[in-house]
């Protein structure tokens, strides 16, 4: 009997054909090659979708019905159709070192509560380091290995189990802040976050680009959401006043935000509390206080 592949590697697409192919491309040169590879399109109209099955056949394509799905969304319906041991997520301008898979692969067999491994992620274009992992860390931790409480998405390691345990990521997040959602969530099921710095992937991401009113408004709500959830109630609190301010200053000094969407930021204002009776009654503070520690909660 054929066994099923041992990692299925999911990444979700919408109208970026070039990158998508590039991306694929890493998957495919990975010296690991027990591999299932799933897109699921967001309903490209670039080609994409006949880029895949004409030149990708092996590939399981996913095509959404419309374009309205978020990436939470899409990433849960590539893990309900993977059959791998574990699942890679992927954003469709990343890239993978050729033996990224194989080095996490040695990562889990050396720890068996370990549910979700993420690596150093570089900026493709200048080589610096791009990802939450800025976030108030210093160099110091950068460069070892450590337990956290959430994990690098756009290239990221996640034992299947643990999905089918928690659920995937937060599909109301639609998208942002997912991973630290779902980072709390495997904590809370008994499982370990690992940073692991040797694990390199690359973000095809300018240096220049601006964050747009989407970016804005779903960073603003689902922050709150985030920290209502899984933070014990003085760092919720603290967090949230911070978020505050920074949500406003943030706006009032991006002049295209501000002229354009004036509102914006009394919009995810009132979202977040129109959400955050069910964010209570879904409240599970994070079981291990330490792994915050890292990124300086």
């Amino acid at each position: 009997m054929h066994k099923p592949p041992c990692v299925s590697v999911i990444v979700v697409n919408w109208d970026r054909k070039d990158e998508l192919k590039e991306c694929l491309e890493s998957v495919l040169n990975q010296t690991f090659k027990d591999i299932e590879l799933i897109v699921v399109d967001n309903h490209s109209t670039d080609g994409s979708i006949e880029m895949l099955r004409d030149e990708y056949p092996a590939v399981k394509l996913i095509v959404l019905p419309d374009s309205s799905y978020g990436p939470c969304e899409a990433f849960n319906i590539g893990f309900a159709n993977a059959v791998g041991e574990f699942c890679v997520v992927m954003d469709n301008d990343a890239l993978l070192e050729d033996n990224w898979v194989l080095c996490a692969l040695r990562e889990f067999k050396t720890d068996s509560q370990l549910g979700c491994l993420s690596g150093r992620v570089l900026n493709y274009y200048t080589g610096h380091d791009w990802g939450f992992w800025n976030y108030g860390l210093s160099d110091a931790w950068q460069e070892k290995s450590f337990f956290t409480s959430t994990f690098a998405g756009c290239a990221a390691v996640i034992k299947k189990e643990a999905i089918d345990k928690v659920g995937g990521y937060p599909a109301e997040y639609f998208l942002y802040w997912n991973e630290f959602a779902l980072g709390a969530a495997i904590i809370n099921a008994g499982y370990e976050i690992k940073y692991v710095p040797s694990l390199i992937a690359y973000h095809k991401v300018a240096e220049a680009r601006r964050p747009g009113a989407r970016h804005y408004y779903y960073m603003t709500r689902n922050g709150y959401w985030y920290f209502w959830t899984y933070f014990p109630l003085y760092l919720a609190v603290k967090h949230s006043l911070i978020h505050f301010f920074t949500s406003l200053w943030w706006l009032v000094t991006d002049p295209r935000l501000f002229l354009n969407n004036p509102l914006l930021f009394l919009k995810a204002s009132v979202d977040t509390f129109k959400g955050l009776s069910d964010v209570v009654q879904k409240r599970e503070p994070i079981a291990d206080r330490d792994v915050l520690r890292p990124i300086k909660w």
